[in-house]
């Protein structure tokens, strides 16, 4: 019996504190770990996210403006009554007897671009623009003008419709870039210099994306060129 009490050994202070110690680095190190590969999981969601979404924002943008139409008229700033600060730059603007009558015009003076354009179905005049939504965030919008009624007042503003993709789209990205540009392509001289221009309406469209999930200072960038199948490269001006 004695001799059994004698072989009986535990684990004294010392062992079991070193023991908590050792684990709770082990528990440490382990969290960090896996907290950093759930920082960069979920980055690599966000900027996944702002891909899509570029990519849906791109489609309504470039479907709207491939389809802008011309029309036998220009569109002009005495056919519609807008709202105080909506208006295009009225300078810009061309009567219907110019030859190089205005059916989508450009607007690059601020931050982001607005694109004015007469619909293709139904010939009514269309702002695109970035608009800032009460969630603080912004979105392409759209908003559709009909022509002011023969014989309004001219204090009756124009009927108005606006439309926008919805919040649950953009899944907390913001539009931070929309810029468009007019490219007047070249024809290539045999030497490889450029040519005379071509016969083209192509517009580069660039959308800039920002998904806080992402990171601060984290955009997405999606560039891409149309071609307005239904103008002529004199139909389009283009102010700032």
């Amino acid at each position: 019996m004695n001799r059994l009490q004698k072989n009986c050994k535990g684990f004294t202070l010392v062992e079991i504190i070193v023991t908590f110690a050792l684990t709770a680095i082990f528990m440490s190190a382990a969290a960090m770990v896996l907290s950093s590969f759930m920082h960069s999981h979920a980055v690599a969601n966000a900027v996944a996210t702002e891909q899509d979404v570029a990519g849906i924002v791109m489609d309504t943008i470039t479907g709207e403006l491939s389809a802008a139409r011309c029309v036998g008229t220009p569109f002009k700033s005495s056919d519609y009554a807008f709202a105080a600060g909506e208006e295009p730059p009225v300078s810009s603007l061309t009567e219907e007897t110019d030859k190089d009558a205005c059916q989508l015009l450009l607007v690059n003076s601020g931050s982001n671009s607005e694109v004015w354009f007469l619909d293709g179905d139904t010939g009514n005049l269309v702002k695109m623009y970035v608009k800032s939504a009460e969630d603080g965030k912004n979105y392409l919008a759209l908003k559709y003008y009909l022509p002011k009624a023969i014989g309004a007042a001219d204090d009756v503003l124009s009927e108005t419709a606006d439309w926008q993709l919805g919040a649950s789209v953009y899944q907390n990205c913001s539009v931070t870039g929309f810029h468009v540009k007019h490219e007047q392509l070249h024809q290539k001289n045999p030497d490889g210099t450029s040519g005379p221009p071509m016969d083209n309406s192509c517009l580069t469209v660039t959308l800039v994306l920002e998904n806080q999930m992402a990171g601060d200072g984290n955009h997405f960038t999606m560039t891409r060129t149309l071609d307005c199948y239904n103008l002529a490269p004199e139909n389009i001006q283009k102010v700032g």
